[in-house]
């Protein structure tokens, strides 16, 4: 990808958005910021069983929450 070019006007090609407002960034310079969740983007991060959706930047997983 490009740097600098908006591919994904949506989620600014960070993959994900905010779950309350999902026409809204979820990280980044134009986060949404309202608190909520965030959600895969529904244009460019699409998943389902067979295709977990890409995580995003930084994420670091916490094994202690699994049982």
């Amino acid at each position: 990808m490009t740097e600098g070019v908006v591919i994904c006007a949506r989620c600014c090609n960070t993959g994900w958005v905010c779950e309350a407002h999902d026409n809204r960034p979820w990280d980044g310079p134009h986060e949404c910021g309202c608190g909520g969740a965030g959600m895969p983007c529904p244009s460019c991060n699409v998943s389902n069983p067979d295709n977990p959706p890409r995580l995003p930047a930084g994420f670091v997983r916490d094994d202690s929450l699994d049982d």
